[in-house]
Formats: C-alpha cells, sequence, structure tokens
C-alpha cells in the first residue's frame, strides 16, 4: 500500500472541492483549495491551503509541509489562525496532533488520499473554553492538466 507521502509526492498539483464544517447548523459553501508541489529532493511536499467562502472571503490560509524525516512524517505548518509555526509528529498513519509546547491552542491535522488523486484535508481544534473537535474538512480532488 502506497503511504501518504508517497501518493502526495506522485499527484502534485491544484485540488479543489467543498470546505465543510460538521459543527455548523448552516453550510456557507465554502471552497477549498490545496496546491500540492513536491520540494527539492522528493523529501517533502509543499500543501498551499486556502479556503474561500462566499459570505466572509478567505477565512483560512495556510501553508504546510510535509517531510519525512529520519524519525517519521512531520508537518510543518503556518497559518493565519496563530501566531506561530507548529510543527507536528505524525502519532499514527496521517494523523498529526499538536502537544502544548508546539501550538497556543488544541489542534490536530489529519491528512488522508483514499485513491489517487483525491486528498481529504482535516482540522480539528478547540477554542478557548471548547473541546477539541473536527470543525474543518477540505474534500478537495486533483484538477485535470
Amino acid at each position: 500500500m502506497t503511504d501518504l507521502f508517497d501518493a502526495l509526492l506522485a499527484s502534485p498539483g491544484r485540488y479543489v472541492g467543498p470546505q465543510t464544517d460538521p459543527t455548523a447548523t448552516n453550510p456557507d459553501g465554502s471552497v477549498a483549495r490545496i496546491e500540492v508541489t513536491p520540494l527539492p529532493g522528493g523529501t517533502a511536499v509543499s500543501l498551499a491551503y486556502e479556503v474561500l467562502s462566499p459570505a466572509h472571503g478567505m477565512v483560512h490560509h495556510e501553508h504546510a509541509v510535509l517531510a519525512r524525516t529520519m524519525g517519521g512524517l512531520v508537518l510543518v505548518t503556518s497559518h493565519n489562525h496563530s501566531p506561530v509555526t507548529t510543527v507536528i509528529a505524525e502519532t499514527e498513519p496521517g494523523y498529526f496532533p499538536s502537544t502544548e509546547a508546539t501550538s497556543p491552542f488544541p489542534m490536530a491535522i489529519r491528512l488522508e488520499v483514499p485513491e489517487p488523486g483525491h486528498l481529504v484535508y482535516t482540522w480539528s481544534y478547540g477554542w478557548e473554553d471548547q473541546p477539541m473537535c473536527v470543525r474543518d474538512i477540505g474534500d478537495v480532488r486533483l484538477l485535470p492538466g
């Protein structure tokens, strides 16, 4: 079975699809766009992730690097919801939870490639007194060309 990293490395390009929030009572029609780019040496891929909402414009802007290291996969992410870059290690296939020392709020990112050209990018987080739960799911597919 091809692992997450190899699947992304093999299918670079622009992915587009719906962005949903399972906690929302009214879907807002947001769209996710993720640009997957292999980095030099084939040891990492860049993921440029944007979420556009018809009502609120760009609501999420993130640049992440998924890197293969001697200790396993690591995700380095910088996004518009945090004043610091988060570096998080994979704890199970495709799952990258933060620890207290890595993020100013509880968060986890799950990356899944159910089939070639299909990426599911899931954010779980908690704000202030809210518990961490799945709040954003980008279910995107590779555009042709």
